[in-house]
């Protein structure tokens, strides 16, 4: 938790469970982790699952992810979530590059507050809310591939990024990852066994 609260930007990333993951934050103490580090200043981005997260609720009335029907959500976006039997799935694009949606339910504003939309996507769609210009969620995975959109998600903390007066290369970074995720691949797998499964005719 000492983590969390030490966070400038918190990353809720999507799931496939998103009322049991919800339950489990609740649970642990997780939830209101983030949000007390949110009202300490931290900016809270969700994507997907995660954007579903962040609502006043999340509502399962035909029971698509299990027997719960609703659960009160984060509450650090004004938006209710309700889950459906059918998936979206689709490439998109808006003012910050590509992504793509894959995600099941609708995320609609609650009450009377009208959240500003995140995006405004090619097609003419709008996706996602945005309040205070620090707690945000999309629909869109693959948002963080687009060096624009990490500008804007770094820009308030612009004065702290420019005290550490390190130059960020982010394709570099992104390799970096890709590559220790290889290497801890090979390390703990036998590639040379999946080669052979794979060529065996």
């Amino acid at each position: 938790m000492d983590d969390i609260h030490k966070a400038d930007i918190i990353i809720l990333p999507g799931t496939k469970s998103t009322l049991h993951d919800l339950y489990e934050l609740r649970r642990n103490g997780c939830a209101q982790a983030i949000i007390q580090a949110h009202r300490n200043g931290a900016s809270v981005l969700g994507i997907c699952g995660g954007y579903q997260l962040m609502g006043v609720e999340v509502c399962d009335p035909i029971h698509v992810e299990g027997d719960i029907e609703r659960l009160p959500g984060l509450g650090l976006l004004p938006v209710s979530t309700t889950m459906s039997g059918e998936k979206v799935t689709r490439q998109v694009e808006c003012e910050y590059g590509k992504g793509y949606e894959i995600h099941m339910g609708e995320t609609l504003p609650f009450g009377s507050a009208l959240p500003s939309p995140l995006l405004h996507l090619s097609d003419g769609r709008q996706d996602g809310y945005i309040v205070d210009n620090k707690c945000m969620g999309t629909y869109v995975h693959g948002i963080l591939d687009n060096a624009s959109f990490v500008d804007f998600l770094l820009q308030p903390f612009a004065e702290k990024l420019s005290q550490t007066n390190a130059s960020f290369n982010y394709q570099a970074f992104k390799e970096e990852q890709y590559d220790k995720l290889a290497d801890h691949v090979r390390q703990h797998i036998d590639i040379e066994q999946i080669y052979q499964i794979l060529t065996h005719d």
